[in-house]
């Protein structure tokens, strides 16, 4: 049973990649749907780093270690791709700034490229931050949804959970030709655009989870090393 209520931030840290993985489903959706949500997604990124301003504010404070600078570089990565993605998108887009757009942008084969690349550099970013957040995140949610598991079973059950991530994530990527994406070769389509939306979307959700688990296992095992 919920306890509380989901607040205006939860909301939006968990709306991301759900936007994230629906804008990468262009293939089912209509196009101009497609570009709404582009849209949607930077501004949405826009309010979740208001909403965490003062972690810009805290880089000049404190201590800096590896962990601490590689989830510095993760982020502010993750905020650049981002706006590469949707910039790019909207100097190719076929209907919201069709009107306004040069024909020499619209029509240009790096940009196109670009924004049909980057969204998967985003996907595996995406997966990193929020993996290496994962304990913060899920410690508000079991605040609202507490579950009555024991220690055991909820470490089985996480352990389960994240190989079936990353095995899915793994097969995901060789469908998805991930590093032909990241490689930013010019592919028309790939046997995982060729199966049904929903199984596409799934081994998006795959990918996705793949670096989730190893965000998150590459914080636990540098904290547990610090703590040594």
């Amino acid at each position: 049973m919920m306890k509380g209520r989901i607040t205006f931030r939860m909301a939006v840290t968990a709306l991301l990649p759900l936007l994230l993985l629906l804008v990468m489903s262009f293939h089912y959706i209509p196009k101009l749907l497609h570009e709404i949500i582009g849209i949607a997604c930077l501004v949405l990124a826009g309010v979740h780093i208001y909403q965490n301003r003062q972690w810009f504010k805290s880089l000049c404070r404190g201590r800096w270690d590896f962990l601490r600078a590689f989830g510095t570089a993760i982020s502010l990565l993750l905020t650049a791709l981002m706006l590469a993605a949707v910039i790019a998108g909207l100097g190719i887009s076929n209907y919201l700034l069709k009107d306004i757009m040069p024909l020499e942008i619209q029509r240009s084969i790096a940009i196109h490229q670009y924004h049909v690349s980057l969204p998967y550099a985003l996907l595996i970013l995406c997966g990193l931050h929020w993996g290496m957040h994962w304990r913060g995140w899920l410690a508000q949610w079991k605040k609202l949804v507490p579950l009555s598991l024991s220690p055991n079973t909820s470490r089985i059950a996480a352990v389960v959970l994240g190989l079936l991530a990353a095995l899915l994530g793994i097969y995901g990527s060789f469908l998805n030709r991930v590093g032909d994406r990241l490689l930013m070769k010019h592919i028309f389509a790939t046997e995982a655009t060729n199966q049904p939306g929903e199984i596409y979307v799934l081994l998006l959700m795959g990918l996705l989870g793949l670096y989730v688990v190893i965000g998150f296992l590459f914080d636990y095992v540098y904290r547990g090393r610090k703590t040594q």
